[in-house]
């Protein structure tokens, strides 16, 4: 109930502050600016542009939360708002999102790394049989895909815990980290549902990814797309705007209610 009452939510605050589309178009212009090497052919330079980026995101993202908040809570949804909250919050939200890459590529190769040992069980295996060492093979993917979603599952919050909350960064994660453990349900349905809807405004970009890699749209895709560069990354920007927009509100309205049912448990023990 609580994952559908917070899609409305983000429906109701997008269409009463359509402010909160000025910060999806800066996210939307952001995530495609890693394929500027494409045009000027300079990798040094779109490493920067990329890096600073990511030196950016923190801001845009603790700005969008405190808007998204405003708007949610029908009070003051606007950009001077919206820079006040980034500006207080980016020191925080800076160290924290490098603290989450960090337990995410941590997790990654932890978990590499135990794929690595189960692969080379599963060449031992193919000596047994070829489908068995397969399987192996498979399930030692899966456990490593499995744990990395679980634990961005577990640490989501940690940018909302800070906004919201003014949770200091080792705070935060604990906050999220508690928040998933006592939801753990809900939380696992709405991240699910969150990602795939959000993914579908992704697709432009996807095919922009697929247009610079050997294997092209026609090559995944049943049919032939000859949709040039030039035209996806404006529709990727358009689409990643709007996505952006509506799905972090969800995500802002979601948190709220989240903390709202969890202090109203401790209410009434």
């Amino acid at each position: 109930m609580v994952t559908v009452s917070a899609f409305k939510d983000g429906f109701t605050a997008l269409r009463a502050n359509p402010i909160l589309f000025v910060a999806g178009l800066l996210v939307g212009a952001g995530s495609q600016l890693q394929y500027v090497d494409h045009f000027i052919e300079s990798p040094y330079l779109s490493a920067g542009v990329s890096l600073a980026w990511l030196i950016v995101f923190p801001f845009v993202i603790g700005g969008f939360i405190g808007t998204a908040r405003a708007a949610i809570d029908g009070t003051d949804a606007s950009l001077t708002h919206f820079f006040t909250v980034a500006r207080t919050h980016y020191l925080r939200l800076l160290l924290a999102t490098v603290v989450f890459v960090l337990l995410v590529f941590g997790t990654a190769i932890g978990f590499g790394l135990l794929g690595f040992i189960l692969g080379i069980g599963s060449m031992a295996l193919t000596v047994i049989h070829e489908m068995v060492a397969f399987v192996a093979g498979v399930i030692s993917v899966l456990i490593w895909l499995v744990s990395i979603l679980v634990v961005i599952m577990f640490v989501q919050f940690y940018d909302t815990a800070i906004v919201i909350e003014n949770k200091s960064v080792t705070d935060a994660f604990r906050r999220s980290v508690g928040l998933v453990r006592s939801n753990l349900k809900s939380v696992t349905g709405f991240s699910v549902a969150w990602l795939v809807l959000l993914n579908v405004f992704f697709i432009p970009e996807y095919l922009v990814q697929l247009t610079m890699t050997d294997a092209g749209p026609a090559d995944v895709l049943p049919i032939e797309l000859e949709i040039p560069i030039a035209v996806l990354l404006p529709i990727g920007i358009a689409l990643s705007a709007v996505g952006f927009a509506y799905f972090y509100t969800v995500y802002t309205a979601y948190y709220m209610r989240l903390i709202a049912a969890s202090t109203d448990t401790q209410g009434s023990v």
